[in-house]
């Protein structure tokens, strides 16, 4: 009975950190120009959360110090992915008029700019450099383990895939997104991307991340 409440409380206590951290990125996300830092932070509070450490601390501190960079990221990544999903509802109407082979290959390339735009925010939730490291550091980790990437890009585009296909779903799931998804999502794009980090850090970046006081440490493994 004891060991149950305490899982109950543990997840209580899950699900109230959790629904606040969607709600501050939410919150943060608002002048759109802002998505890429928030994003950064929400997976900064949810590593921080599976970690067991300050996750509503740990959000507010890597949206302040990657605040620069990662908006100049997003408004960099932003219109390359705004092109090619308008270009792929574009060519929706005319699938079966000849186009359906554009239409294939425009959305693989709009999934694969996705993918690198949401894998790159989550690297920079885990290390810090400068503009150029982040795009190139991000675009490779991605490109390297693009099944892991692709599917993060569509957890993250759902929402906005059901809200222009779907938008009664879209607002029966209103609460969800409100509270919970893009947190939980979050936290499913911080797990995915873990084992890959520490590979690409050992190997690429030549991070010990075996060594206790590197921040970037492997006994963090979820």
């Amino acid at each position: 009975m004891k060991k149950l409440s305490s899982w109950v409380f543990a997840l209580l206590d899950w699900v109230m950190h959790t629904a606040v951290l969607n709600v501050l990125f939410l919150l943060f996300s608002l002048p759109v120009i802002t998505i890429g830092a928030s994003l950064t932070a929400l997976c900064a509070g949810q590593r921080a959360l599976i970690k067991k450490e300050p996750c509503f601390r740990a959000f507010f501190r890597a949206f302040g110090a990657s605040f620069w960079r990662s908006t100049a990221a997003w408004l960099i990544l932003l219109p390359i992915n705004a092109l090619l999903i308008f270009h792929t509802i574009s060519l929706l109407p005319y699938w079966k008029d000849g186009a359906l082979l554009q239409l294939i290959f425009i959305t693989m390339l709009a999934l694969l700019a996705l993918s690198i735009t949401f894998t790159v925010f989550v690297f920079y939730s885990r290390f810090e450099g400068r503009l150029l490291q982040l795009l190139r550091y991000g675009a490779e980790l991605a490109l390297s383990n693009i099944v892991r990437a692709a599917l993060i890009a569509v957890l993250f585009a759902l929402p906005f895939a059901l809200a222009f296909f779907a938008t009664t779903l879209f607002f029966i799931l209103g609460v969800l997104w409100a509270f919970f998804y893009f947190s939980v999502a979050a936290w499913a794009a911080v797990w995915l991307m873990n084992k890959p980090f520490i590979r690409f850090a050992q190997q690429t970046l030549g991070m010990d991340t075996t060594t206790k006081n590197n921040k970037e440490d492997a006994h963090n493994d979820y």
